[in-house]
């Protein structure tokens, strides 16, 4: 018979096993996390002055590969040296837009590079019962191509004080309230040869570069009536697109931030503030981005990083995070109940402007490849780039650069 000092002892081991046993998996489950959750971030540090060469190089870019029409190149291979078919009318009207934000912002040529674009647009408007939309070829007219060439062309006439365009930004803003619907809803484009709206169609972009456009038209011509639209697809957005349009999960809208970004920075005394849903709407955005700005940052293009995080994103995908960090860093100052964002949104919209800078492709690996015109100061994926990587990417940049001037940061 064992005796009771000898039952204690053994007791006693055997929670010490039990402890250390726990102990040691903890300990190793930990580690799994550490390895294949918790990664180590790369946020390359950035200031205004590497910012500012890297939108030189992306405007550079569009200025040797701009055609004599005003096109740009679309998609180019470099591994392959090829030129891929087809264009993208929205994504001509954002490069233009994108060419005057860098135009605002000082950078040398911009302007020039971006009314030529916008002289491609001119000349293949589409024009109906008092509104006009540009597309130079398809029978489908999206409020997206209008939307972001009217959001161009506000940018132009802020910076020049130049006139010239503004009965075109009325048609075009016109065209868009056509297709805004009671409850905010927007509709994706209109059939030229129905000669009406595509009914019951959406799309996960358009809405938000509408109320963007709309909102700096009000901005712009506070008289004009374009601010009750604005905030209809304001209040949808917050509160109903996705779960009605059947996005899940919920889409992280770059363009969104960019129009609310409008929205609270002309909150006034003639203006209705931000609403509470509309608050918290931006809370979650500010969350999607920074989780996918973090998630981004721990991709390695070697092994074994990529077996658990994937290849890095396209430009324009990390530019669009970029934009949306920006867009909601705005608001964060605009407006004090997201002000508690504010370090966390500057945080991540400088992680994302150091990949960024990191991952342009600079003058001696271009010179490497077929055509170094179109891969200097491009970002590849799969050795392709698009012109919506440059344009992405540069919006991205220039929102941390104007962070940056006007004193946010780390």
């Amino acid at each position: 018979m064992r005796s009771p000092d000898r039952v204690e002892s053994m007791r006693a081991t055997g929670v010490r096993r039990r402890v250390a046993s726990s102990a040691l998996t903890w300990v190793l489950v930990l580690g799994v996390v550490r390895i294949t959750v918790l990664l180590p971030e790369n946020c390359p540090p950035v200031d205004s002055a590497t910012i500012r060469a890297a939108v030189d190089e992306a405007v550079a870019w569009f200025d040797r590969n701009q055609a004599p029409d005003g096109t740009w190149l679309y998609r180019y291979d470099r591994g392959t040296d090829e030129v891929g078919p087809g264009y993208n009318t929205v994504r001509h009207a954002g490069v233009t837009m994108s060419l005057y934000q860098a135009a605002r912002a000082g950078i040398p040529g911009a302007l020039d590079i971006a009314d030529r674009g916008t002289a491609y647009a001119v000349d293949n408007l589409v024009r109906h019962e008092g509104w006009a939309a540009f597309e130079p070829s398809s029978s489908r007219v999206t409020s997206g191509a209008a939307a972001l060439l009217v959001a161009g062309l506000v940018e132009r006439r802020t910076l020049t004080g130049d006139e010239r365009h503004d009965e075109l930004l009325a048609d075009l803003s016109e065209f868009l309230v056509s297709l805004v619907e009671d409850d905010g809803a927007v509709l994706a484009s209109w059939d030229r040869e129905r000669e009406a709206p595509d009914t019951g169609v959406y799309s996960p972009f358009f809405t938000g570069e509408v109320l963007w456009a709309l909102a700096l038209m009000d901005q712009e011509f506070p008289h004009g009536g374009w601010g009750a639209p604005a905030r209809r697809i304001g209040h949808y957005l917050a509160t109903e697109r996705d779960d009605a349009e059947g996005y899940w999960p919920d889409v992280p809208d770059h363009w969104a931030a960019y129009g609310f970004a409008v929205l609270a920075s002309s909150a006034g005394p003639d203006s209705d503030p931000l609403s509470d849903p509309e608050m918290e709407y931006l809370r979650r955005q500010a969350g999607f981005g920074g989780v996918q700005a973090r998630y981004e940052s721990q991709r390695v293009d070697t092994t074994p990083r990529w077996w658990l995080r994937g290849r890095r994103t396209l430009g324009a995908g990390l530019g669009t995070v970029g934009e949306q960090l920006g867009g909601l860093w705005v608001v964060s100052s605009a407006d004090s109940r997201l002000s508690d964002l504010a370090p966390a949104l500057a945080d991540r919209s400088e992680c994302v402007a150091g990949m960024l800078v990191d991952r342009q492709v600079d003058g001696d690996e271009a010179a490497g490849f077929g055509a170094p015109a179109a891969v200097r100061g491009a970002w590849f994926q799969f050795d392709v780039t698009q012109m919506d990587d440059q344009q992405h990417a540069m919006s991205a940049l220039l929102l941390t650069l104007a962070m940056l001037d006007e004193g946010g940061g780390r």
